[in-house]
């Protein structure tokens, strides 16, 4: 599992690397951007890799796009975020007390700065998203982590929507 991380790691710094030109369209942000290099989030958060996971949600999103185009170098803007906040809670629990669903709730702040690191844009969401914890602690762990997946790839979403204005 950890070699698995550390590829996963190794992968993505790669991607953070380099950066994704706009084609077609106006850019991000109406025109100003056409082009932005990804920066790892940082991770206010207990939940490790979660900075991995939400990052790698987001790179694979720009790689989707049919008018996004990977360049094999870092470039002026720098779309960088943080993971503020993953909060757990009880939604309901049974007569004897036992939960019966669970919520997580990710809140993240982003921002594209140029390089001198000067913030032309920022903002920032909470997601969330139930899952139905089981007697087994394992099993409640793997729902908590498809969640967070799940609220991941909702970040990714909101990130290019917020952005991808005219692409």
């Amino acid at each position: 599992m950890q070699v698995k991380k550390f590829i996963s790691l190794i992968v993505l710094l790669f991607f953070c690397a380099c950066g994704y030109r706009f084609s077609g369209g106006e850019g991000l942000l109406s025109g100003k951007v056409h082009a932005v290099s990804v920066r790892i989030f940082e991770n206010k958060s207990r939940w490790s890799d979660l900075d991995i996971i939400v990052t790698n949600d987001i790179v694979a999103k720009l790689r989707q796009s049919r008018s996004v185009h990977f360049l094999q170098k870092p470039l002026d803007y720098i779309l960088c975020g943080t993971i503020e906040r993953v909060h757990v809670d009880t939604l309901s629990r049974s007569s004897d007390g036992t939960p019966q669903e669970k919520i997580v709730e990710i809140t993240i702040s982003v921002y594209i700065s140029d390089m001198k690191g000067n913030k032309i844009w920022q903002n920032s969401v909470t997601e969330r998203e139930a899952y139905f914890p089981s007697q087994s602690h394992a099993l409640t762990l793997h729902a908590q982590k498809e969640a967070m997946a799940q609220v991941s790839e909702r970040l990714a979403d909101w990130v290019m929507n917020e952005l991808g204005q005219g692409f």
